[in-house]
């Protein structure tokens, strides 16, 4: 690159950063949006079971699994409908990634309130024969104590 002459020894050269800040704050801002899509993963809209209680959990695990279940017990992971089979083999795939990993597996249980319990429970016992401890329910917090 050639410098202009009309620089001399004693002026020191100058650099415009401000391209270089307008691409950051871009990048920053596409991952932030980014990152809020992934959070709010697609799935399936279902009436929650009413509770006068919970907790927003706060901690992102990294080895989750969000198992949607409609009213008729059809089984969604991330807005696809998926047979049970399919989801039993993620689930044991989670169990297997965790352990790898070294960390709990955490499975996120969103379900119709008028599903069948028949589903649920055999979703509950494959994890529990998976040794996944942590089984989290969606529910509806109504705000009434």
């Amino acid at each position: 690159m050639r410098l202009p002459t009309q620089y001399s020894q004693r002026t020191p050269l100058r650099f415009n950063i401000t391209p270089l800040i307008d691409v950051v704050f871009l990048l920053i801002i596409f991952f932030l949006v980014a990152s809020h899509f992934v959070r709010s993963e697609l799935a399936e809209p279902v009436n929650l079971p009413d509770a006068t209680g919970g907790n927003t959990p706060h901690d992102e695990a990294l080895h989750r699994l969000t198992v949607t279940i409609d009213r008729d017990g059809q089984m969604f992971v991330s807005a696809d409908a998926q047979s049970q089979q399919s989801v039993f083999r993620r689930i044991e795939g989670l169990q297997i990634a965790a352990a790898a990993a070294g960390v709990n597996p955490e499975v996120r249980l969103r379900a119709d309130r008028d599903t069948q319990c028949g589903s649920v429970r055999e979703l509950i016992e494959h994890c529990a024969a998976h040794n996944i401890r942590s089984i989290r329910f969606a529910v509806s917090v109504n705000g009434s104590d």
